[in-house]
């Protein structure tokens, strides 16, 4: 079975390669001042990276960003303790298809939602949070470090071996902050 799955994630990962080198990348980043709408795509697998992931997102609504949260769950359906709410929702397995991509009709307001920046807050290479970066209407993509990043992101911070959400979340708002 894991076999089949990695064929699958072969083939969507080139099939996300090819998406990405068409979509006209707009590069248009604004000083972290004029931002108004910022989405975060983040792997929802683990309870206390999802708690700092929150914290993340309150602290930038305590600025006056407008946040929306978009979290990923690798399980078949989502878990219960997981809640949709007005500012985050959530995708699985359910709602990929077939080469382990989102399916853009199964998934809700975030990909018709127009961000002035997307954040994505994870370090693992996974297929179906890249495409949500790929697929998003922002106007400009920054996350960690990952292998062959520059085909989804825009700018990509290296927090060396350094894997705590915490601390890559420094790190993004350091150098939005920065950025004038």
């Amino acid at each position: 079975m894991k076999f089949i799955q990695d064929i699958k994630t072969f083939f969507g990962k080139r099939r996300l390669n090819l998406q990405a080198a068409n979509i006209h990348k707009k590069n248009k980043l604004v000083s972290f001042d004029q931002m108004n709408e910022i989405g975060i795509v983040y792997d929802a697998a683990n309870k206390q990276n999802e708690e700092s992931v929150q914290r993340f997102a309150a602290s930038l609504r305590e600025h006056g960003k407008k946040v929306f949260l978009m979290g990923f769950v690798d399980q078949k359906v989502l878990p219960h303790t997981k809640k949709i709410h007005i500012q985050s929702e959530f995708f699985w397995q359910e709602k990929l298809d077939v080469f382990n991509l989102p399916d853009k009709s199964k998934i809700g307001r975030f990909l018709s939602t127009h961000f002035d920046l997307i954040i994505g807050v994870y370090f693992d290479d996974i297929l179906p949070l890249h495409a949500m970066s790929v697929y998003s209407k922002a106007d400009y993509k920054i996350s960690a470090m990952h292998e062959n990043g520059t085909r989804y992101f825009d700018a990509m911070i290296d927090t060396k071996n350094n894997k705590d959400i915490v601390n890559l979340t420094q790190q993004i708002f350091h150098y939005l902050n920065v950025i004038k």
